[in-house]
């Protein structure tokens, strides 16, 4: 049986859905363990958001999650500069993180040629436990 201590749960502050954040949230909350959000801003985007302080991470999840779901958890709030997979890989690590969760949002095989997928990306490149949930 798996055994996790701290999660991680990459948000992207620009999303208009972030469902897979409250879904993460009550796991971390039944495994009883830290969750760590990070925000990357991505050099790459064009840094697409202007955060770099992980207030503003904490002020957008309580836009979206209700007080009583935060109240009961560790919650780490951590910011981040670079190539977005790669930035949650080096966190990962050097935050002894054991499961990271992703929400996933479904793009036609279009977008899906052209564009990278960040949660594919994150699957490519960790290696530890990724759980992917589908964003509604």
């Amino acid at each position: 049986m798996f055994n996790f201590k701290n999660i991680l749960y990459p948000i992207d502050l620009d999303s208009k859905n972030i469902s897979s954040l409250g879904k993460a949230l009550e796991f971390a909350e039944f495994l009883n363990c830290p969750i760590h959000i990070l925000y990357v801003n991505d050099i790459e985007a064009g840094y697409r958001h202007p955060a770099d302080r992980e207030d503003a991470v904490a002020l957008r999840v309580k836009e979206v999650i209700p007080e009583s779901m935060l109240e009961n958890l560790e919650i780490i709030y951590a910011v981040s500069k670079g190539k977005t997979a790669e930035e949650i890989v080096k966190y990962a690590q050097n935050n002894n993180i054991d499961l990271i969760i992703v929400g996933h949002k479904h793009r036609g095989k279009i977008y899906s040629s052209v564009f990278d997928s960040t949660d594919v990306n994150i699957i490519d490149a960790a290696s530890l436990p990724v759980l992917v949930i589908p964003e509604k």
